[in-house]
């Protein structure tokens, strides 16, 4: 079965990317080869299907007409220092402590972002059973949001979002019983030898591929779960 991946071509590395793949608009995956398409040329009522798996950012899993065989992924997920921080966290019996973090995204990711990062966040340190929001009025440029997340089990979270024209990056803290965790996309600026080097908020194919979630029943649920707390913490 073949694999076309849906995704922003500014984030992907393909120079740590093992899997083989082609761009195409036009073709169809053959046996098991990886098609890349670009977000604007996702066909809003396309699906998975008997010969194809379709993989899909999570803010376009509402438009996929068929969810057959369509799995989703989160872009916070596939980020090489957040892979390197969720197995670290694990090693602890129950992480315990503050989690705070901040971003700055593109204007165009929406509330779909928020909602995405709480579902990352809460198989990492617990499901937020309260989420308090303070969001700037829809006028203001950038826009800014910040979320106050009780994850249960004593675990707190303090997420800034700050969403401008241009720009990401973000910064991340931990500070657990056990340990203190800290990366700043900021700080790791590479060198850049014939311009090999892996940007650090860039992720491959291969973590798509491996790390995407079946978007079933459970996920859908998840995700209206998230998108309902936010709804129902918002003051404007």
């Amino acid at each position: 079965m073949g694999n076309v991946v849906i995704g922003r071509m500014d984030k992907l590395d393909e120079w740590t990317t093992e899997v083989p793949f082609t761009k195409s608009s036009e073709k169809s995956p053959d046996g098991n080869e990886t098609v890349l398409l670009s977000l604007q040329k996702f066909d809003k009522g396309r699906s998975g299907g008997k010969d194809v798996r379709l993989f899909v950012p999570s803010e376009l899993v509402v438009e996929c007409k068929d969810l057959s065989n369509v799995s989703v992924y989160f872009d916070l997920e596939l980020y090489p220092f957040f892979q390197r921080i969720k197995e670290v966290m694990k090693s602890d019996e129950k992480p315990r402590g503050v989690l705070r973090m901040r971003r700055k995204v593109l204007e165009e990711a929406g509330d779909s972002v928020m909602i995405g990062d709480l579902f990352v966040l809460s198989a990492l340190v617990g499901e937020p059973s309260e989420v308090m929001m303070k969001r700037t009025r829809g006028e203001v440029r950038p826009s800014h949001v910040i979320l106050t997340v009780d994850f249960g089990g004593g675990t707190m979270g303090h997420l800034e979002y700050t969403f401008a024209s241009e720009g990401e990056r973000i910064e991340f803290e931990w500070s657990g019983i056990k340990r203190i965790i800290e990366f700043d996309s900021d700080e790791m600026t590479p060198l850049t030898p014939d311009g090999l080097t892996t940007l650090p908020l860039s992720y491959n194919l291969d973590a798509i591929l491996s790390g995407a979630h079946p978007a079933d029943e459970d996920l859908l649920q998840s995700l209206n779960k998230y998108r309902s707390l936010l709804n129902g913490g918002g003051l404007r």
